[in-house]
């Protein structure tokens, strides 16, 4: 296989298992949901509230989908959700709020939330409050590699179950792996080939590949996990330090 086709065909490989990891994450579990006394009318307006509280700028109304209101983030919003508001069933007074995300740690997450501001239900006896984290910390630790930052960030967080972090994590040391891997041989493929004459010359062969002017697409290779992590590991400091400002308790 030609080093072209071949860099091409890992970069092909790197996506697919994107899309399938990403695609088990947001199949495998159907959301949580919380059972409220009253009409969803009631019920809507505690929520709503409740997004206020957190920023009245992060969240917008959507189609409902079957249910009575929606609300989604906003591009701005660190969180990732979609909120329902719905009747438990046709003849039921009661009221259901379904909570669901591309990540099981924000599903959980936002049940506990709505159990203690909209149920007043006392949080776990295993509850603890969070810390603050940093962003200055999550960063630098992503320029070393991106997965030490998921695990800052999934440290001691609501927003991550183990299984969201193994996933995050691995998507992350699969791109460094396939990518720079792949910028490698790519880089060795071309490395100029000394001929006969130039053996018979005694010339100095062409080197490695950290020496040949290939090598600079490794480093960029490199650089294109922790570009996407920058901005993912934003989000999660943010996210996370939000919900600590308010004092709630989480099991996590």
């Amino acid at each position: 296989m030609k080093p072209f086709k071949r860099f091409r065909f890992l970069l092909l490989h790197i996506g697919f298992l994107i899309f399938l990891s990403t695609g088990l994450n947001n199949s495998l579990f159907a959301g949580e949901t919380v059972e409220v006394l009253g009409g969803p009318e009631d019920v809507n307006l505690r929520l709503v509230a409740l997004l206020n509280k957190l920023d009245p700028d992060f969240y917008a109304d959507e189609k409902t989908q079957g249910f009575v209101y929606r609300y989604r983030h906003r591009w701005k919003n660190p969180y990732d959700f979609n909120i329902y508001v719905g009747k438990v069933g046709k003849t039921s007074p009661d009221s259901i709020i379904r909570i669901e995300s591309p990540r099981r740690g924000q599903e959980r997450m936002w049940k506990q939330i709505l159990e203690q501001e909209i149920l007043q239900k006392s949080p776990h006896e295993s509850a603890v409050p969070l810390s603050e984290k940093y962003h200055i910390v999550s960063q630098g630790l992503n320029l070393i590699t991106p997965m030490a930052s998921v695990g800052y960030n999934s440290w001691n967080s609501p927003l991550f179950t183990n299984r969201d972090t193994f996933v995050s994590m691995s998507i992350y040391l699969l791109c460094d792996l396939i990518l720079a891997g792949g910028a490698y041989l790519y880089a060795q493929e071309n490395l100029p080939k000394k001929n006969i004459w130039d053996n018979m010359a005694n010339v100095k062969g062409p080197g490695s590949v950290w020496e040949s002017p290939n090598a600079v697409g490794i480093f960029a290779a490199l650089a294109v996990s922790r570009a996407v992590r920058a901005f993912d590991a934003w989000e999660d400091t943010s996210a996370h330090n939000k919900t600590a400002q308010f004092g709630w308790s989480f099991k996590f």
